[in-house]
């Protein structure tokens, strides 16, 4: 399929281009309570095609482009007809000028881990035993499941000279814990990761239960004010995103992100812990066929690289280094249990919680949170938190325990001084 592709750019006169095959595969097992329901599994393959068109318009030169899904049952001429429409439609797309980058060529790679090392079959088992091994706690249980454990194969190649190919292996899925006394809660779970961690799920799920219990306890909101505040689990990551974020070329070039080389990216008169970031891949290969190594990106709150597509690094005249999909975020000094004291509010859970890189602006609806009232802990539910992240980020205490969460690693929680919540 790729060579009647590649004959059939030739043939609209296209010079460039990116192919790229992915081949998909899972094994899917659904649960009601701990029984197995129903198994599945899929088999995909499919095909896209990013096509550039280079034109001229008054003097200025542009670089168009647009990308296509091509479908192995597609005819050839299906196929023909999609790259002719998709080369004018390039041609309506005024991007400035840039080159592509020079791609990696004749390099196969297989991402080994746990994963790798057994069928899908055999992993999406073992992740089966992980899930309901600490199941049952008291009055709180698994109501049902989701697991996914995927491989992905990816070939690219590009007219820049990329010729590579992966194969990737994850897992993911959800749960829904429910814990049944005066009143019956249920609350959603989920995880994703790119190896077997098999142990960290087991005690995510112990967690989640317990929390789905404190949550069955929970009758009133907070009072409002101002508070010292703990985050965990997925909300740290979406915190922190906005230094991934404002870190990008595409952020920098445009004027939305102020973070320029060798500043610090943290603010003045830091009190806390130092923000240390640094850029890892999931994949060998960005998807412009660009070899990705890890890099610093954050060093004691000092931006040390910009990344991101190749059309913006050029803008930049930066060398493309590639976009990332995940990241190491170093913990702190500060154990997590040592993190809470008292007054101090711990969440758990929002109904929704948010990051504008933009303005720096966070904010969520609280579904469960713990109050530290000396010896207890009351469990809280409603009212929300707002605030902006550069009112905070000087104080900032990172746990020194840390979290995998799909591509990232970095601290459980995170705690954040003088937060406003609205309450009763």
């Amino acid at each position: 399929m790729i060579d009647l592709i590649k004959e059939l750019l030739k043939t609209h006169k296209i010079e460039e281009y990116i192919i790229s095959e992915t081949e998909f595969e899972d094994v899917e097992l659904y649960f009601i309570k701990d029984s197995l329901d129903m198994k599945r599994s899929k088999h995909l393959l499919n095909y896209s095609v990013k096509i550039f068109n280079n034109f001229n318009e008054d003097g200025e030169n542009f670089k168009g482009d647009t990308t296509l899904t091509i479908y192995p049952s597609m005819t050839k001429e299906e196929i023909d007809k999609a790259i002719g429409e998709g080369y004018y439609i390039a041609s309506l797309v005024k991007n400035k000028y840039y080159d592509l980058p020079r791609g990696s060529k004749n390099e196969k790679i297989l991402i080994k881990s746990k994963l790798s090392e057994s069928t899908l079959e055999e992993s999406a088992i073992k992740l089966r035993k992980a899930l309901f091994k600490n199941n049952n706690i008291d009055k709180g249980f698994i109501n049902s499941a989701e697991i996914f454990v995927e491989k992905v194969r990816k070939k690219i190649v590009g007219s820049n000279g990329t010729d590579i190919e992966y194969i990737k292996y994850s897992t993911n899925g959800e749960y829904v814990t429910q814990w049944i006394d005066k009143e019956d809660v249920e609350l959603y779970n989920s995880f994703r990761y790119n190896d077997l961690e098999d142990d960290e799920l087991a005690l995510q799920v112990k967690e989640s239960i317990l929390n789905t219990g404190y949550r069955e306890k929970s009758l009133n909101p907070p009072k409002t004010g101002s508070y010292n505040v703990i985050l965990s689990g997925e909300e740290v990551k979406t915190l922190l995103s906005y230094y991934l974020e404002n870190s990008e070329a595409s952020m920098i070039y445009q004027g939305y992100s102020n973070f320029k080389i060798n500043s610090s990216v943290q603010g003045n008169d830091i009190k806390g812990d130092k923000i240390n970031i640094k850029l890892t891949s999931s994949v060998p290969f960005s998807n412009e066929g660009v070899k990705l190594i890890d890099r610093t990106l954050i060093d004691n709150c000092e931006l040390k690289s910009i990344y991101g597509s190749s059309r913006f690094m050029n803008y930049l005249n930066l060398e493309p280094v590639g976009e990332y999909d995940g990241a190491i975020i170093s913990g702190g000094n500060t154990s997590f249990n040592d993190m809470i004291n008292n007054g101090d509010l711990h969440i758990i859970k929002f109904s929704d919680f948010q990051m504008d890189s933009l303005t720096g602006d966070f904010f969520g609806e609280i579904r469960l949170a713990l109050l530290k009232d000396g010896d207890n802990l009351i469990p809280l539910t409603g009212g929300s938190l707002s605030a902006n992240i550069r009112d905070v980020q000087s104080d900032f205490i990172l746990s020194k325990e840390v979290q995998n969460l799909d591509s990232y690693k970095m601290p459980l929680a995170i705690k954040l001084n003088s937060v406003e919540i609205s309450g009763k």
